[in-house]
């Protein structure tokens, strides 16, 4: 059985994540190509994954059973309805979210916040959804307060050694469906993460339990829960704790065990 894994233009920086994790793990347990609707078709794939935001467009003649963030839309200049995948992925439904094991294997120890000044803010700056902006107000107002906290803004995913740069993880996301802040890496790798109250930092985040939630689109709020994340050891290390404790929600033998589930469930209904 041959699994055509395509990877759309637009997919996010989550989905691309999502999609090297699945070809690891399922090397060497299921036929895997990477390509495009086309080219599933060409090589007689028995099922598509599809990884990128819902509302693609799916082209004409693509009749091979495939899963999916969420349903395309109609084919352009035609009255016919796409074909809705079999089954959708969502690491809010079915599909937990997986985490690289080098960021297990850097787990940080000891002080939720090291002695080093300034202390250290790490986000990933995507350029879109108004991040860059909230991170630019919410540093403003810790200023106020504080000059002893700077940001250190990632242009790509971060690495274990680049986590171990921060005190303090944020993802200051605004949209639902922004999945990229890399919660669930900082919050494997043992540092104290402040997120936006989205869903997915909802479950990321144990409803709080191991990490703090603020509302989007706060930078007052978000900067005050960035110095107690920084300046409250014994409020940060309850958090880092559960984390640690919880951490292994995100390993990915766990997300592509339901992965093959859901795919032979597809081929055979």
């Amino acid at each position: 059985m041959l699994i055509a894994q395509i990877l759309l233009p637009d997919a996010s920086s989550f989905d691309r994540k999502s999609q090297a994790l699945d070809a690891a793990m399922l090397a060497g347990r299921r036929d895997l190509v990477l390509t495009t609707f086309e080219g599933a078709v060409e090589a007689g794939a028995a099922i598509a994954h599809v990884y990128g935001p819902p509302g693609f467009f799916l082209p004409s003649g693509f009749n091979i059973p495939y899963v999916a963030a969420g349903p395309p839309r109609g084919r352009r200049f035609s009255w016919r309805e796409p074909v809705a995948p079999r089954v959708i992925v969502s690491p809010l439904d079915n599909l937990p979210e997986a985490v690289d094991e080098t960021y297990f294997d850097h787990r940080a120890s000891g002080d939720a916040t090291p002695a080093r000044t300034p202390k250290v803010v790490g986000a990933f700056g995507r350029h879109r959804e108004g991040v860059l902006s909230m991170v630019e107000l919410t540093l403003a107002r810790i200023h106020r307060f504080r000059d002893d906290v700077d940001w250190l803004l990632f242009d790509r995913a971060p690495a274990p050694a680049d986590l171990s740069l921060v005190d303090a993880w944020v993802d200051p996301a605004i949209s639902e469906t922004d999945y990229d802040g890399f919660v669930a890496e900082a919050s494997v790798a043992g540092k104290v993460v402040v997120a936006s109250r989205l869903a997915i930092n909802v479950k990321r985040l144990d409803k709080g339990m191991s990490g703090f939630l603020v509302p989007p689109r706060d930078p007052n709020e978000l900067a005050h829960a960035i110095l107690a994340a920084l300046f409250k050891s014994e409020v940060a290390l309850k958090k880092i704790e559960a984390a640690r404790q919880t951490a292994g929600k995100f390993r990915a033998r766990q997300r592509v065990r339901l992965l093959e589930t859901i795919y032979d469930s597809v081929l055979n209904p």
